[in-house]
């Protein structure tokens, strides 16, 4: 498995080393997990507010419900039943869609987790990252020679090459034409 080191790493700073392998552990030990979702997240905001009322108001048992609302957001983000983590999530968004204030910030919250759990449900996110790869790597590689553009129709990915003034371009997916300089 190659991994990519940043040039910081290339250069030898001992501490992008120790920082990139722990991300990669990570990455690795939350394959196949929940992650944090809408419910985790609103969780961990109420555990906040009861630890800061409790620790304010000096009420213990607050604070330890507090804990408890936090470990609980902890543990549904770790959970491996996706699929029961899932429902309990689209329960909780359904719940709060009606509630004024709670319901757009609920939705808010959902832009991240709900692609997250669409492309994990599609079993794309691996196949996506691959090809983003490839393309992060093609566009390095031919840097010094080739321009990148995105067609402003399609969003496609152009490829002209640099040094020849200005030029037309028609986008070979929408056929769409515009004038650059590369």
């Amino acid at each position: 498995m190659q991994i990519y080191l940043s040039p910081l790493h290339q250069k030898g700073y001992k501490g992008v080393q120790y920082i990139e392998r722990k991300a990669i552990r990570m990455n690795d030990f939350m394959k196949g997990r929940n992650g944090a979702d809408e419910l985790t997240i609103v969780l961990g905001f109420i555990g906040i507010i009861f630890a800061m009322i409790g620790s304010i108001a000096r009420i213990q048992w607050l604070s330890w419900i507090a804990i408890a609302v936090i470990v609980i957001g902890v543990l549904r983000g770790l959970s491996k039943n996706i699929d029961a983590r899932h429902k309990e999530n689209e329960a909780f968004v359904a719940a709060t869609a009606n509630v004024p204030g709670l319901g757009k910030f609920v939705a808010s919250l959902g832009g991240g987790a709900a692609a997250a759990n669409a492309s994990r449900a599609a079993g794309t996110s691996k196949e996506d990252f691959e090809r983003a790869k490839r393309t992060a790597k093609k566009m390095w590689k031919g840097r010094k020679t080739t321009a990148y553009l995105k067609c402003p129709n399609c969003g496609q990915m152009l490829s002209v090459p640099k040094g020849k003034g200005k030029i037309r371009v028609t986008c070979p997916k929408c056929h769409a034409k515009m004038e650059t300089r590369s």
